[in-house]
């Protein structure tokens, strides 16, 4: 069965753009065949918490309801599951058998098929790479309505096309990816803080033998300080004989209501720096693992922050030969400007499989920066595509809502699908 909704105003996770749009919700993989075998035109979405205007079509196929798993296998740590399962829900199932993801992003209320079309990274990329490092095979339905298995060896070009390829290569349907054994739900972790941007970038270099590493920095800090910013680093903490492996779930506050548009001002973001700066315990300490690996998932439709306006996330990638002198540059550039970011987290990157020709991360570092969406954002981001093209870097396609088409360095033709059409697919 497929339930067909009118939405006036749908929005990703940054609440712009906003577009009208049919949304279909098949509960079957027979469901989603009927509606790809009966439409000219849409695209594969998930929970939505990409951030700019990838999955945002006039016909959009939800997956949420194509959520079941099928096995998981608790001895080997294999899950296989439909597409529409959201990591939030396997951690209670995987944890209390000892298990966690490789890889995960900053936020566990993803399906598993936005995992894998956007191959999202996160805090651990120079040891264990993209989602798409540890995903070995999914069933893939094409324009035809075929369905194919896709893996490393089978339709292996199909698989990385796939594989960042943002849902314009037909619909996943189920995925199998290998978990990582675990023995505790605790973290093992270290903040360092930084007082200006070299110190930053010694910090990632000093401690690269920890396995997850994320940094703040401070955007508006100025003169000496320029750069400051704080570096948690971290490791799983060894097995304890008496501790339950239950995921720690905790409650959550939530935003009720859209922010005034003045509440994120220079000066409030000012204040909000010193304090995250001011308030950093270094050293160490053990923390879950949800308060290390999801911190905003803690606080509900925290995007609502930002206002009815929404926000845009700009988060780049440079070359590590190019990183420090790139990102310095961006970051005068910022504080010249009018737009001041309310987040930024900053984190070092490995080698990239040649094969996975759609994924983000280069050996380097990135920055992901979130700007209140104002009338003279758009000029600043004009200007950033400037500096990180000159570095040789690139933007997060799953976070892009308004850069330059060459910035993803992705060739939308080159995937021929057509029927597989989304707002950023056609502004490239």
């Amino acid at each position: 069965m497929t339930t067909t909704t009118d939405v006036p105003t749908l929005a990703n996770w940054g609440n712009y753009p906003k577009v009208k749009a049919v949304v279909a919700g098949p509960e079957t993989p027979e469901d989603a065949r009927a509606e790809v075998l009966g439409q000219d035109r849409l695209i594969a979405r998930g929970n939505g918490k990409c951030y700019g205007d990838a999955a945002l079509a006039p016909r959009v196929l939800s997956t949420l309801r194509l959520n079941r798993l099928l096995r998981f296998d608790a001895e080997n740590g294999i899950v296989h599951c439909e597409s529409g399962m959201l990591l939030a829900d396997l951690l209670d199932v995987i944890v209390p058998a000892g298990w966690f993801f490789h890889v995960t992003p900053g936020i566990k209320n993803i399906t598993v098929g936005g995992a894998i079309a956007c191959d999202v990274h996160g805090k651990n990329h120079p040891t264990k790479g993209c989602f798409s490092n540890w995903l070995l095979d999914f069933d893939l339905l094409r324009a035809d309505g075929s369905v194919l298995r896709c893996s490393r060896t089978e339709h292996t070009d199909l698989f990385w096309q796939t594989c960042g390829g943002m849902g314009w290569t037909g619909v996943v349907l189920a995925a199998r990816f290998q978990l990582m054994r675990i023995g505790s739900v605790q973290m093992r972790q270290m903040a360092v803080r930084a007082g200006n941007l070299d110190e930053l970038f010694r910090a990632f270099e000093n401690h690269a033998d920890w396995p997850y590493a994320a940094g703040w920095v401070d955007c508006l800090a100025k003169g000496a300080a320029f750069g400051r910013g704080v570096v948690y680093f971290a490791e799983h903490a060894e097995q304890d004989a008496g501790e339950p492996l239950q995921y720690p779930f905790r409650d959550t506050r939530n935003v009720p209501f859209y922010a005034p548009t003045w509440l994120l001002n220079p000066l409030s973001i000012r204040l909000h720096n010193y304090m995250l700066f001011s308030k950093a315990k270094t050293g160490e300490q053990l923390v879950d693992l949800d308060r290390y690996f999801y911190p905003l998932d803690r606080i509900r439709n925290w995007n609502r922050l930002y206002g009815r306006r929404g926000f845009i996330q700009y988060q780049f990638c440079l070359p590590e030969e190019n990183s420090a002198d790139g990102i310095r540059q961006i970051l005068e550039t910022i504080r010249q400007s009018r737009d001041v970011p309310f987040l930024s987290v900053l984190k070092r990157h490995g080698e990239r499989p040649p094969e996975a020709v759609h994924s983000f991360p280069i050996r380097g570092y990135s920055l992901a920066l979130d700007f209140p969406r104002t009338s003279t954002i758009f000029e600043l981001v004009r200007r950033l595509d400037e500096l990180v093209w000159q570095h040789g870097g690139k933007i997060y396609l799953a976070k892009d809502a308004c850069s330059a088409p060459r910035m993803g360095r992705v060739n939308p033709a080159t995937f021929g699908e057509a029927k597989f059409s989304s707002l950023l697919r056609e502004r490239l």
